[in-house]
């Protein structure tokens, strides 16, 4: 018998093949049909969303197994043995392709289309996943392939670089290699697709090679170039400094160069033990602008140097493209607040602390920002880029934990049972953006709009928690329970209900609204 804990809520399911008929029958569910673990009780039963349904399917846990998960960035279509998909075809053909962009808590997947401005939703148990690579896609053997692979790579190492060069309807693709004659075939499960190089990119020999596959051949280990040359097997063709002729090479050897230009961000990478050119003032970490770019030798490709302003210093820090990283630029009107990490700003505090947010309102051509802020000094506060972050607020996503802001009096679509104390669970986000929220103590999904709910620190598996002081009877009863009760969440279903195990508690496990607990803030 299988047991319960071999489950979690989460797991993609579906019914075995080998049983004829679910624990409480079928009802609208299929072979087929894939759904997502909402709940598991003690006595060896489980609640199934499917997205088809309203309310969660019951079954036992020796009915179902699991299956491989979805995920968004995948490709997919209708599979050829479905004739009237599950959610409808809402206007598209057996033929149409698209990449999954959000899945709901019920399993619904969201289709980007191409073309079409809503998502195409789609349920799981008619969707096949496609390969999801092209014609002319760089792919190697993925890392943590553990077997050997459908067909034999020759004993080629998995850093070995190969180019897809026809695709079958059955998942397999015809691969081409500079390191091997003839082309081979492969699952496109066994390989991911890597960057490609490209004419025209500076690249260097990557670290710790002994020996590139055909020789050094008047190249060393510190040579830099850049590809005049790329065929269609992967094998590229390098101009390097001091060669009179192309250099060729396997691209697995090879490394592309971080290449900036005038106006980039770049910063002192953080593992730099010693830059060529000394540090002044400079340190590992700081954050500037490229102002120029110098060749030490004219017309030499391997010798750039460019030229760095950070803020506060006279002259340009000289930079070679192996001690610097690309950065994200700050732009004006961006919120920013310092580091936790830093002690002191470069240039004061002016009155301001760690909480302090401000906007960014000029950027100097060293990269000093000027930023305002409605506390501190009237002055702009002037602060060094490598000392803040940026303050971005991310919108709430599907399975956020959510609760109605105490600035709301009255939600759009009304209260129903909810209030201002509730604690939820996003489950799907429709096309006008509203949330659907589940609430332990709701059998449908209760709808808001994003700007009314706040995120709340979800409650996991393991926390521990005690019923809040300010509950005067638990949502469920007490049981055997009180405010002096210490209890360990043991089970957490997917609209927030609580299974938490308390000291000296036997027997069954105490069920409770997320709104009645609270961490234990007295554990030590």
């Amino acid at each position: 018998m299988e047991k319960a804990e071999d489950f979690k809520v989460g797991d993609w399911v579906r019914v075995k093949a080998s049983v004829s008929s679910p624990k409480y029958g079928w009802e609208d569910v299929t072979r087929s049909s894939i759904g997502i673990v909402h709940s598991l009780d003690e006595d060896g039963d489980m609640g199934l969303a499917f997205c088809f349904r309203s309310k969660p399917f019951s079954c036992s846990v020796t009915d179902m197994e699991k299956v491989s998960p979805f995920e968004v960035g995948d490709e997919i279509h209708i599979m050829s043995s479905v004739t009237e998909p599950r959610l409808g075809w809402s206007r598209e053909t057996s033929a149409t392709t698209g990449k999954i962009a959000r899945i709901d808590m019920d399993g619904t997947l969201n289709v980007k289309v191409a073309g079409r401005s809503t998502f195409w939703k789609v349920a799981p148990g008619d969707a096949e996943r496609l390969s999801g690579f092209e014609v002319g896609d760089w792919v190697r053997l993925k890392p943590t392939l553990g077997i050997r692979p459908s067909y034999d790579w020759h004993g080629i190492g998995k850093d070995s670089f190969a180019v897809v060069h026809s695709l079958s309807d059955t998942g397999y693709l015809e691969l081409a290699g500079c390191f091997r004659k003839g082309r081979w075939m492969t699952h496109y499960t066994e390989v991911e697709k890597v960057p490609s190089l490209k004419v025209g990119q500076h690249v260097h020999f990557r670290a710790g090679l002994t020996e590139p596959r055909w020789g050094w051949r008047g190249a060393s280990p510190d040579s830099h170039g850049v590809i005049i040359g790329v065929h269609a097997d992967g094998e590229v063709r390098v101009a390097f400094s001091g060669l009179s002729a192309p250099w060729r090479g396997d691209p697995a050897d090879l490394e592309k160069e971080e290449i900036f230009e005038v106006g980039d961000w770049a910063k002192v990478k953080s593992d730099l033990v010693e830059p060529r050119n000394g540090w002044r003032s400079v340190r590992p970490g700081s954050v500037g602008v490229v102002q120029g770019i110098a060749y030490e030798n004219e017309g030499d490709i391997g010798e750039r140097t460019f030229l760095i302003g950070f803020c506060g210093e006279q002259e340009r820090w000289l930079g070679l493209p192996h001690e610097l990283e690309r950065v994200k630029p700050f732009s004006v009107g961006q919120q920013v607040r310092i580091k936790s990490s830093v002690k002191q700003p470069r240039f004061g505090w002016s009155g301001h602390t760690h909480c302090s947010i401000g906007t960014i309102t000029t950027i100097d051509a060293d990269g000093r920002l000027r930023v305002y802020t409605s506390s501190g000094t009237q002055k702009a506060w002037m602060l060094d880029p490598a000392e803040v972050e940026v303050v971005e607020e991310q919108p709430i996503c599907i399975g956020d934990w959510v609760r109605v802001k105490s600035s709301v009096p009255t939600p759009t679509h009304q209260w129903g049972e909810v209030t201002h104390k509730s604690i939820g669970v996003v489950q799907k986000i429709d096309e006008d953006g509203d949330l659907w929220v589940a609430f332990c103590f709701l059998e449908r999904l209760w709808v808001s709009k994003p700007s009314e709910m706040e995120r709340v620190r979800p409650f996991n598996i393991g926390d521990r928690v005690r019923v809040k002081r300010s509950v005067v009877t638990p949502r469920w009863g007490w049981g055997m329970e009180t405010y002096a009760s210490r209890g360990v969440i043991s089970g957490v279903d997917a609209d927030g209900k609580l299974r938490i195990k308390f000291a000296w508690r036997e027997g069954r496990l105490w069920v409770g609204d997320p709104a009645d607990v609270e961490f234990d803030s007295d554990v030590s």
